[in-house]
């Protein structure tokens, strides 16, 4: 009987054990946290980190390297401090998103490092099971672009799992 008692006791304390989330390297420099271990992935030559939260939320996490298309950090932070570039990402965006519309979308600094956040409705009515909504925040460190993106479906919000993960990003110096 008290082996028992002791085991109820201690349930809880595994429930939030097992709750941690995986933190993955993106990079020397960056490290998010996922629900669990992702899948890593390439795409376009870009180093991509997938994993669902459930059946109603996604994580992602993409590195992209401007050095690959002769940039230097230097040249980037230049060319991103400029208004009209954040007008040219957003719609190179919504370009990549057939039928996609912004909802919301700001432009801002983290730790010093320039950042284009974005929600966009991907619009995909009639289909109930697909990710429909996009939160996507897009870091320029060096010549690297760090994008985090959390999808959900349309009336399923996932804020504590989406606020985890964005919150999770942190850069190492």
């Amino acid at each position: 009987m008290k082996k028992f008692f002791l085991v109820l006791l201690l349930l809880p304390f595994f429930a939030f054990v097992a709750a941690d989330w995986v933190t993955v390297k993106l990079s020397d420099r960056v490290s998010v946290s996922f629900p669990s271990s992702p899948e890593e992935k390439e795409m376009s030559g870009n180093s991509v980190w997938v994993q669902d939260v459930d059946s109603n939320g996604r994580c992602m996490a993409m590195v992209v390297d401007f050095s690959k298309f002769g940039m230097d950090s230097a040249g980037l932070a230049t060319e991103m401090a400029k208004d009209e570039s954040f007008a040219d990402f957003r719609q190179g965006v919504l370009g990549q998103i057939a039928g996609s519309s912004i909802i919301s979308e700001k432009k801002g600094k983290i730790n010093g490092k320039i950042y284009f956040e974005y929600v966009i409705d991907m619009n995909k009515p009639g289909q109930p099971n697909a990710f429909s909504i996009m939160y996507s925040r897009n870091i320029f460190i060096g010549d690297k672009m760090y994008t985090l993106s959390f999808y959900e479906k349309v009336n399923k919000p996932q804020d504590k799992p989406r606020n985890k993960f964005f919150d999770s990003f942190r850069m190492h110096y």
